[in-house]
């Protein structure tokens, strides 16, 4: 079934984290059937097992440490019936898209388009628009979800369910943990609830549990019109205050806030010095403010003078905060809407390309972005906390993210092994004061292999001991993914 790893398998090795791993066998199943053929393989042999799907996670859970690596790209059929897809693993959201039936839209929105459902189901990944849609798991209707001993699970929402805690899953009956849920957005560790779907404790679980073969999503109303207004500050506090006064009038809006976004000052002036790059990919860099920062937000509304309307009434509070409602650019069809889009998700794309450069000298270095989110009342804390000790260490940076939600990207570049040692400790420190806070290490990107012994930090002892307690029930011998998402005992 599996074959042996060869050199032309390299790229197999690594994600987008830029940590790279070892293996000694490869599979690419084209079915659920290949996938079980696989897992018995596995543990004739007692190989661990690392799931993969397009390999765009940033938190090394893809990268193998050892043993088989199992690769669902070829898992790629999408059959739609109304409003649901049903769709492998492999299908990427690229693909989900273009199958959408008209009138429908699939919400979850990261920033990498190539990324597999199967990775966005195992990360509950999110994205701009989670800010009103919420993330993956509220678009998951079922799952099927093959367990390491070979027994398959058909879980339908609304239909397989807990009973308080009481939980059946295939074989295994028990009772699921009582596990930490912090009050903010949050991709870290296993989810538990009373009566929850039992679909939910799959989604998230980064491929610990089980692998999911097939998924049916749900697909929503496409808004009859769509605005994105892209607003500049002149301060950090100007757009906290902002941000606080659009989640504010979220209720007597006249049309549903979307996506709330934001970039600051060095983000800009990183995608002006880098503009011939961008336009050879077909990228306009339009005219930005120097020296200012920028919020985007979108309405997603019924009709095209409620969108105008929640628009306007964005732009009219710009005076008091300093800015200029006149330098505001507006998107208000989708081919505008689209280059605003390209223009946005760029940044990511282009400090990956920058970090990749640097590393040609100091190849112990790599990015380091903080995927941290915290409870609103702590926002003009956070941006503060991060301001000040780059300010102090002086480190190149940039910082950009889901602000709607207080859940930033600080994106530390190091220029060499000195900078990536100020910025790893920064990154403790930070971690240290937003767990205070009562916040998440992970909003969105997962735990993965990197993150480990922040989430301890975070969940506690008891609540890790909890969660290996419930993997060692549905994994007894601890074949799926180990190395990621739980600290070693």
């Amino acid at each position: 079934m599996s074959e042996p790893l060869q050199p032309s398998h390299g790229d197999y090795l690594r994600d987008e984290s830029r940590r790279t791993g070892h293996a000694e066998q490869i599979v690419f199943p084209r079915s659920e059937e290949d996938v079980l053929a696989a897992l018995a393989e596995a543990r004739a042999n007692r190989w661990p097992v690392t799931v993969q799907g397009a390999r765009t996670g940033v938190a090394g859970g893809a990268v193998p440490e050892g043993g088989l690596i199992l690769n669902l790209s070829r898992l790629t059929a999408i059959e739609a019936a109304g409003d649901t897809l049903r769709v492998e693993p492999g299908a990427t959201l690229n693909a989900i898209r273009a199958a959408t039936p008209p009138g429908y839209f699939f919400a979850p929105d990261p920033t990498e388009t190539t990324a597999s459902i199967g990775g966005m189901i195992a990360c509950n990944s999110s994205g701009a628009l989670s800010f009103l849609h919420g993330p993956t798991r509220n678009h998951v209707l079922g799952l099927r979800v093959a367990l390491a001993s070979g027994e398959v699970l058909d879980l339908r929402r609304g239909r397989d369910q807990a009973r308080g805690r009481a939980a059946t899953l295939g074989a295994w009956q028990g009772e699921l943990p009582a596990l930490p849920q912090p009050a903010v957005k949050n991709a870290a560790g296993y989810f538990t609830a009373p009566d929850m779907d039992l679909c939910d404790l799959f989604i998230g679980a980064e491929g610990t549990l089980g692998i999911v073969t097939a998924a049916t999503l749900r697909l929503l109303p496409a808004p009859a019109a769509i605005v994105g207004l892209m607003m500049f500050l002149p301060s950090t506090a100007a757009v906290v205050d902002l941000v606080n006064a659009l989640r504010a009038g979220r209720t007597a809006s006249p049309a549903p806030l979307a996506a709330l976004e934001y970039f600051d000052s060095r983000c800009l002036r990183f995608l002006q010095d880098r503009a011939a790059i961008l336009a050879s990919k077909g990228i306009a860099v339009p005219a930005l403010p120097p020296g200012a920062a920028c919020v985007y937000a979108e309405w997603h509304a019924p009709g095209a003078a409620a969108a105008e309307a929640a628009m306007l009434a964005a732009a009219e509070q710009l005076p008091d905060l300093g800015a200029n409602p006149d330098a505001c650019i507006l998107a208000d069809n989708p081919h505008e809407l689209e280059k605003l889009k390209l223009f946005r998700h760029a940044v990511p794309e282009l400090v990956n390309a920058e970090i990749d450069e640097r590393r040609r000298q100091h190849p112990g270095i790599i990015k380091l972005g903080t995927d941290m989110s915290v409870p609103d009342d702590h926002l003009a804390d956070v941006c503060a906390l991060y301001e000040r000790d780059l300010a102090a260490t002086g480190l190149d940076h940039l910082i950009f993210g889901h602000i709607g939600a207080n859940h930033l990207h600080v994106n530390i570049l190091p220029r060499n092994a000195d900078d990536y040692a100020a910025g790893r400790e920064l990154y403790a420190r930070w971690a240290a004061q937003i767990i205070a806070w009562g916040g998440s290490i992970s909003a969105e990107h997962g735990i993965g292999k990197l993150k480990r012994d922040l989430f301890r930090q975070m969940a506690g002892e008891k609540a890790i001991a909890d969660m290996r307690k419930l993997k060692q029930h549905l994994d007894p011998t601890g074949l799926l993914n180990p190395g990621t998402l739980l600290p070693a005992p």
